[in-house]
């Protein structure tokens, strides 16, 4: 006998979390977090003496977001991180395709 299924879109809760971040940080373009286990489709492998893997997140015009892994000095933190500062780290490391998403 087949029961009644309920089916729910289920959510990435890194993108939620980066989505109100952003809604509570409306003068922001940028943010640095974390990585979420199995964020990104294949391994990060290792950062390096020194570093650890985190995740720049960019804010589209359209209100998209784009998510970069790029590894730092363990001595940034996360939330010290500027926007000026972090847009030098986007147009250094995002392939073409992403600076031109953002403009």
């Amino acid at each position: 006998m087949l029961k009644k299924t309920i089916v729910s879109k289920v959510t990435d809760p890194a993108a939620e979390a980066d989505r109100a971040w952003f809604e509570a940080n409306a003068e922001r373009r940028f943010r640095l977090r974390d990585p979420a286990p199995l964020e990104f489709k294949d391994p990060l492998g290792d950062p390096g003496d020194g570093f650890s893997w985190r995740v720049l997140v960019a804010l589209l015009p359209d209100g998209g977001r784009l998510r970069l892994p790029v590894s730092l000095s363990w001595e940034l933190h996360n939330d010290h991180a500027k926007d000026q500062h972090l847009r030098i780290l986007f147009d250094q490391i995002a392939p073409a395709e992403a600076k031109a998403r953002l403009g």
